[in-house]
C-alpha cells in the first residue's frame, strides 16, 4: 500500500492549468543601441527596451532583441526599393509580375511574427508567458503611482 504524499511535495494534475509565473523584473538600464542599426532599427531598439518595463535582460535578451531590429531595419529597405520601383514590374516574358522583394518582405515579417511570440509582443504570448495585462500596466506605472 503506497502513502500519500506531503502537501510540500504534491503536484497538481497533468490537466490543470499551469500557474502563472510572475514576470522578473531586472533593474538598470537598457543596453546602448548598437552603432550598426539604422532609423528604423534604432527606434525599434527603444521601443522594445522601454516596452519591457526591466523585463528583458541585457545579458540573455540582448541577441534576440537585437535581431528584431535588424529585421525591421531590412524589412524598411526592402519595402523602400518597392515603393521606388513600384509593385509591380515586368517578369522574363513580359507579363505583370509583383516586385521580387515581396518575398523577402513576407518572409522577414515570418521571422519578426515568431520574435514577437517569443518576447511576448502579441495578446497570446503575453497570456502564455504568465504577463497578465493589470500586471504589465501596473509595472509600467511605477510605484508612485500607488
Amino acid at each position: 500500500m503506497s502513502r500519500s504524499k506531503s502537501p510540500d511535495h504534491r503536484t497538481g494534475h497533468a490537466s490543470a492549468a499551469a500557474e502563472p509565473v510572475a514576470p522578473v523584473v531586472y533593474e538598470g538600464r537598457a543596453p546602448r543601441v548598437p552603432s550598426h542599426l539604422k532609423s528604423v532599427g534604432r527606434d525599434v531598439w527603444r521601443a522594445v527596451w522601454s516596452a519591457g518595463s526591466g523585463a528583458y535582460s541585457p545579458d540573455t535578451d540582448r541577441n534576440i532583441i537585437l535581431r528584431y531590429a535588424e529585421l525591421h531595419d531590412r524589412r524598411a529597405a526592402l519595402l523602400a526599393a518597392v515603393d521606388e520601383d513600384g509593385l509591380m514590374t515586368v517578369g522574363s516574358t513580359g507579363q505583370p509580375a509583383v516586385h521580387p522583394a515581396m518575398r523577402y518582405v513576407e518572409s522577414t515579417e515570418r521571422e519578426l511574427r515568431a520574435i514577437e511570440t517569443v518576447i511576448g509582443f502579441t495578446p497570446e504570448a503575453r497570456m502564455r508567458l504568465g504577463i497578465v495585462a493589470a500586471e504589465a500596466r501596473r509595472v509600467a506605472a511605477g510605484p508612485e503611482d500607488f
